[in-house]
């Protein structure tokens, strides 16, 4: 299984923040071809200030899947969304998940 990562700093205003994120972008990217599930929440340091906020895992059977997602239109249509109110706040990495 192959896990998108996208990690979020906070925004000048979360309410509204994720109000779009659950209203605008998350029914978009419910739709992407080979997406098994999202998981999305609050982030909380242990001991310590961490810089993100907000996380949300995208999971997807195997890589050549999320490849294939990501040229879809309703990935690419979901990322543009994402950009018009996240751009700036949220940093992208792919994870591998062994078990």
């Amino acid at each position: 299984m192959i896990q998108l990562i996208a990690l979020y700093r906070r925004p000048e205003d979360p309410e509204e923040f994720l109000r779009r994120y659950r209203e605008e972008h998350l029914p978009l990217a419910r739709q992407m071809p080979g997406l098994m599930g999202i998981e999305a929440g609050p982030l909380q340091g242990l001991g310590a200030d961490i810089p993100y906020w907000y996380m949300a895992s995208l999971s997807f059977p195997d890589r050549t899947t999320f490849e294939e997602s990501q040229r879809a239109d309703v990935s690419r249509q979901a990322a543009k969304v994402l950009m018009s109110f996240a751009r700036g706040l949220v940093d992208f990495c792919l994870r591998e998940v062994d078990e």
